[in-house]
């Protein structure tokens, strides 16, 4: 019988939920990106089992998993499933209790960095929640600290104004200890943890990118890499999420152009079609990871997603940055896709 291949030689993966059944649990699956493969209990696991546990993965690889009980408070640690290094964060107090429909990542890639915070951002409400990894850290930080931001309303109707809508954080990246968000057409959030306060919110102008001729929508993904930041826009034909007509990415130039000498710099995106030897993995609540494309088996500089824009649609899509062509992998099972880069 043939040997089942290592979870190693499987990475990448794009790990998402699914329901086979109305009203039954949900089950993880996962999408070995090398392999174009689906397995079910690749990593079946205490950690994963049980309708006790509740798991996020993050973009840096690591897994967050709180252990929920019927006691005033809840077990919680990072895991790193290829390694199996655990690393404990505080309870989880009751007032704390996290949802499951957030999405989660680490302010930096080695978690054990003293600054390192773990962030949770709801994608429905105004709501994160953080804590710091470091154990004297954590301790000094108060431990878990659930906070409501607040970063406007969205414009709608005057029909639908009252009550207002709170926006909420789509397109997030971590990058060199801070969050970064997609705010306004002319402005990116950034996300300040250094300091034992409440989190630091500041802002930056930078305009974002235009649509291609013909295209009047999109989603947009922020993505970390080298610790540069990039920007990846699915775009859609009119306002059709089943047309996709482009993808493009770009990447952040902080530097900015002066015009004179009395102007100052600005930050700007800038189109690249070379991301270096890596591959770009991108989730469904605008963020993205990356991961080396050779170590993996892969092609430099291709694009994966899930075409999940639409329900019942869950095809992987590879797009090559370089060549611009594209094409559909595998149609997979509905889903909630998430990411696992090695």
């Amino acid at each position: 019988m043939a040997e089942a291949p290592s979870t190693a030689s499987l990475l990448p993966l794009l790990v998402f939920h699914h329901q086979p059944q109305p009203g039954h649990d949900d089950e993880m699956l996962m999408f070995s990106v090398p392999k174009q493969s689906l397995h079910e209990r690749l990593m079946e696991h205490d950690h994963l089992a049980g309708g006790n546990n509740m798991s996020w993965t993050t973009p840096q690889g690591w897994m967050l998993i709180i252990t929920k009980s019927s006691s005033l408070s809840s077990a919680a640690f990072l895991w790193n499933p290829l390694t199996g290094d655990k690393l404990p964060l505080p309870y989880i107090s009751k007032e704390h209790d996290i949802p499951q429909q957030c999405k989660c990542l680490l302010s930096h890639k080695d978690p054990t960095h003293p600054a390192c915070v773990v962030v949770l951002f709801h994608r429905t409400e105004p709501d994160m929640w953080c804590c710091r990894v470091a154990a004297g850290a954590a301790a000094s930080y108060g431990g878990w600290r659930r906070y409501t931001y607040d970063i406007g309303d969205y414009e709608l109707p005057e029909s639908y104004r009252d009550p207002p809508t709170p926006r909420v954080i789509f397109g997030v990246a971590a990058r060199q200890g801070k969050i970064y968000f997609t705010d306004t057409k002319e402005t990116m959030g950034v996300i300040d943890f250094s300091s034992d306060d409440d989190p630091d919110f500041q802002y930056f102008n930078v305009a974002m990118v235009d649509y291609p001729e013909g295209m009047n929508s999109g989603i947009n993904f922020l993505v970390e890499s080298q610790d540069e930041l990039f920007l990846v826009c699915v775009c859609f034909v009119g306002f059709d999420a089943t047309n996709i007509g482009a993808i493009r990415a770009y990447k952040m130039d902080f530097s900015g152009e002066k015009m004179d000498s009395s102007e100052e710099q600005q930050a700007c995106w800038r189109r690249v079609h070379d991301i270096g030897d890596f591959v770009f993995l991108l989730e469904n609540c605008n963020m993205g990871a990356s991961c080396a494309a050779t170590p993996s088996g892969l092609k430099a500089n291709w694009i994966y997603f899930m075409n999940s824009f639409i329900k019942d649609d869950a095809t992987l899509c590879i797009f090559d940055l370089e060549t611009e062509a594209r094409d559909i992998a595998q149609r997979i099972r509905q889903g909630t896709d998430h990411l696992f880069p090695e």
